[in-house]
């Protein structure tokens, strides 16, 4: 299944900022975020199960959203998208200030505090409904889609790295197949919570291609 049209479905892109119970620091570069209160304001977040920041705020109950702008560096977002916090001290060098012990991006520009009030599991992610406890304005500068994202990584300089990576992945379980080359990140760079688009299995489910 080709699920390139779900890339044209707009929405940002955000750090979660959260913390084991013995306050260390970790993080995750998420999309799917939406508003479904105003007064008081609540959102919805979900998370890969997969995810370690996910196991941590199934304890915690509360994390931080710094929402991602048009001139954070895709470093940024490759360093919380494509790592796990179970190995990488994400916030290491990164420039951050703690909102009520909660990391929050320096260079944000807004940010959401909340608490989690429940949880619904769909077969591969968690879904959090959460209370807005605190609002940061942050700065007046244009959020970044998703869509913008996608775009960024297909572009002249990503289609050049491309060249060197034509391998391509199928999922044992549903037959879908991940082609370095469409994607334009090689499947070993994956981080290791990545799980089947269509079929929500684990990365250690797919198999090289050959012909």
């Amino acid at each position: 299944m080709d699920i390139q049209p779900l890339f044209k479905i707009s929405h940002g892109l955000y750090i979660i900022g959260a913390t084991e119970l013995n306050g260390r620091l970790v993080g995750s570069c998420i999309d799917s975020v939406m508003v479904v209160e105003s007064n008081p304001p609540q959102i919805i977040v979900s998370l890969g199960k997969i995810s370690y920041t996910a196991e941590q705020i199934l304890k915690t109950k509360r994390f931080f959203l710094s929402v991602l702008g048009k001139e954070n560096p895709y470093p940024l977002i490759e360093r919380f998208g494509f790592h796990t916090s179970r190995k990488m001290e994400k916030w290491a060098n990164i420039p951050h200030t703690l909102v009520n012990g909660l990391p929050a991006l320096s260079d944000s520009i807004a940010g959401i505090e909340v608490n989690v009030l429940d949880m619904k599991e769909t077969k591969t992610h968690y879904v959090f409904l959460c209370a807005v406890e605190n609002l940061f304005p942050g700065s007046m500068k244009e959020p970044i889609t998703y869509g913008e994202y996608q775009n960024h990584i297909q572009s002249k300089s990503n289609k050049e790295r491309r060249t060197t990576m034509n391998k391509k992945y199928i999922c044992t379980v549903c037959g879908y197949i991940y082609d370095e080359a469409v994607e334009g990140i090689p499947f070993t760079d994956l981080p290791e919570d990545y799980v089947c688009p269509v079929c929500g299995e684990p990365k250690s489910a797919f198999e090289e291609m050959t012909d």
